[in-house]
């Protein structure tokens, strides 16, 4: 998969894709209604205006202007319930799009989790192998420093690590962008810890030596996926799928 800023994996999926598309007409079609009922208001608006003159110079024009200025105004609000309508449509849309996305990740990190299993048992048996062939015992330590924010100091740590814990710690990562997404699906914000994710939504984050109020949304890297932070941009701005 491509990398994408914003996407742990670049997700670029049908389901996903077609979501987008579909969200994407629904704005378009919203846009189009409302150019219409602008460039009618515009007329009418003109036609208005000029009617004095137009009257002065023919009094039986009074009736025509009144009946066209009606008409105008009539498809501009006719236009203006479309475009209502549409953007209603596009905000549906739009949820749909975050729903079907939150999905795809929860599959792709599960995906991971599945061969991170896979690997650890042909480690395993290697391990055994090369146990049973050397006679001794390996083990596989990578040094760590962590900060320690109640003795406000870091402390040497020393963790079994491998290639199965890097993919694990992505699915973590996928699986948090998608509990991000259900969070403000369901609160309308953004939660501001892994903490909010475990009391909304049952995760089970890990917050031992975290924060008073929570270790941070983005331990495992940017919990935003990029149609998130464009629905949240799109709330702030009152744009569609503000609900």
């Amino acid at each position: 998969m491509n990398q994408k800023e914003g996407n742990a994996m670049g997700l670029l999926t049908k389901p996903i894709e077609a979501a987008r598309k579909n969200r994407d007409a629904c704005l378009e079609e919203a846009e189009r209604w409302e150019r219409k009922a602008q460039a009618m208001r515009a007329e009418a608006s003109e036609l208005d205006q000029s009617a004095n003159d137009a009257i002065l110079e023919d009094e039986s024009a009074a009736e025509r202007i009144t009946v066209a200025v009606t008409t105008l105004q009539r498809k501009a609000h006719a236009y203006d319930e479309a475009a209502r309508k549409a953007r209603t449509k596009a905000d549906a849309a739009a949820r749909e799009l975050l729903s079907v996305e939150a999905d795809e990740l929860d599959k792709e990190a599960e995906k991971i989790r599945k061969a991170a299993d896979k690997h650890d048992v042909e480690v395993a048996k290697a391990k055994a192998a090369l146990e049973s062939l050397d006679e001794c015992q390996y083990t596989r330590l990578v040094e760590e420093q962590d900060w320690d924010p109640v003795d406000a100091k870091y402390r040497r740590t020393v963790y079994h690590h491998g290639k199965s814990h890097v993919m694990r710690r992505t699915a973590l990562h996928l699986s948090t962008q998608a509990q991000v997404i259900r969070y403000w699906l369901t609160v309308g914000e953004v939660p501001k810890s892994l903490k909010d994710l475990n009391e909304r939504l049952s995760a089970e984050h890990d917050l031992a030596n975290s924060w008073t109020d929570g270790a941070p949304i983005n331990r495992y890297g940017e919990a935003l996926t990029d149609n998130l932070r464009e629905a949240v941009s799109a709330r702030e701005a009152e744009l569609p799928w503000d609900s």
